[in-house]
């Protein structure tokens, strides 16, 4: 199985969030199957929660953006605005066969960090401050 495991810039991608993020829960095996225990998922080297926020990342066809999830695990849960830009920190993408047999490939995200853009400039357009100094 081929993986590809590397960081990218992300300093071209602007990523997008949906204002959606979802903790973790521990799963324990018990008598009648595996059930969630109701407990956060812990990150046993950093003692961190992990979260799954929901992102809109340009991995489409054009660059269109698409919805990921990208796993985050981190003390801090920013407060993410719909459809506002967000920066991520190391993000690093998993793409590996598809799983089952199936055609094509699966692609997962994971990242140190999420923050809300400290820019909303994106190239190619212009922004309000842009616009007033021209």
């Amino acid at each position: 199985m081929f993986e590809f495991n590397a960081p990218i810039d992300t300093n071209q991608m602007q990523p997008v969030a949906t204002g959606h993020a979802q903790t973790m829960e521990r799963w324990e095996d018990g008598p009648n199957g595996r059930r969630s225990s109701g407990q956060p998922l812990i990150d046993e080297a950093t003692g961190a929660p992990v979260r799954i926020y929901d992102v809109m990342l340009p991995t489409g066809r054009d660059g269109r953006h698409e919805l990921h999830g990208v796993r985050v695990i981190s003390h801090e849960a920013p407060e993410l605005a719909p459809y506002a830009p967000v920066e991520l920190d190391g993000l690093v993408p998993k793409v590996r066969q598809a799983r089952n047999g199936g055609k094509g490939v699966d692609v997962s995200f994971t990242a140190d960090a999420i923050r809300p853009a400290t820019t909303t400039a994106r190239p190619g357009r212009r922004s309000a401050d842009t616009a007033e100094a021209a």
